[in-house]
């Protein structure tokens, strides 16, 4: 939350900006699209024996777009191994030019054990013609789309709330705008009588701020929570120095400051 004016007769605050919605929606489905586009979580290895070390392998991994298929001699083939870096693994084709990656790396352990030492035991015996394994971790494609949704619902569900203090008109008025709907509430200034920030936990026990106006004979206004003790004192601080200033009531800001300040 911000101030946006600050007059003897006008005070407005607004709780976001355009860009404290679309810009990180944004960047969240731009990184989720990525990764559904470009990372790879499902894979083939199918290989076939002529005679010993004669033949060759295709690994065939796919993705959004498509697949793509890498070619591997036979005679090229050593064996492969579970590549572990700390809580994920990953299956490497063993090759005289290098690792070739056969799995996308997961957290998911799966049979990643059982598919390298059915490598292994195909390299070693000659008598196999034909190895076809397949490593399927599609379900970490949900990463990126929970990445897109998440963006998206931002974007959908997003408000930006302005709360405009008038002293020539005697009124607030709360406006609440967002992608899908907004409306408009007004109340008499006569009827806000205090200002005070709310102090709550979660289910996690952080703890969470919220700057609330008294209102008589009704319900308080409650303005965003936040986890920023700092800001929600000083957005409090200036309503109650507008309302007091108003009403010619000798109440001492300083003081105010310093209770919601600790």
């Amino acid at each position: 939350m911000k101030i946006i004016k600050q007059t003897a007769t006008e005070l407005i605050i607004q709780t976001h900006s355009i860009f404290d919605f679309w810009l990180p929606s944004c960047l969240l489905m731009t990184f989720g699209l990525i990764w559904l586009i470009f990372d790879y979580h499902a894979a083939t290895l199918i290989c076939q024996r002529l005679h010993k070390k004669q033949g060759n392998c295709q690994l065939v991994r796919s993705h959004l777009l498509g697949s793509n298929i890498q070619e591997i001699q036979l005679a090229s083939l050593q064996g492969a191994k579970v590549e572990r870096r700390g809580y994920k693994s990953r299956v490497v084709l063993l090759t005289s030019v290098g690792d070739v990656p056969f799995s996308a790396n997961s957290t998911h352990w799966g049979n990643k054990d059982t598919a390298a030492s059915d490598i292994n035991y195909f390299v070693k015996n000659a008598k196999n013609g034909l190895l076809r394994l397949s490593q399927d971790d599609r379900w970490l494609g949900w990463t990126g789309g929970i990445f897109v949704l998440a963006g998206v619902g931002a974007i959908v569900l997003g408000n930006k709330e302005t709360y405009s203090f008038d002293g020539t008109s005697n009124t607030l008025t709360v406006k609440q705008r967002g992608l899908l709907a907004g409306k408009v509430i007004q109340r008499s200034l006569c009827e806000i009588y205090g200002v005070e920030v709310d102090r709550t936990k979660d289910r996690d026990h952080d703890i969470w701020y919220q700057v609330r106006l008294l209102v008589g004979g009704g319900d308080p206004i409650s303005l965003p929570h936040t986890m920023n003790p700092y800001e929600q004192a000083k957005i409090a601080k200036a309503i109650n120095n507008y309302l007091h200033a108003r009403s010619h009531q000798g109440v001492g800001s300083e003081d105010f400051s310093e209770n919601y300040a600790d």
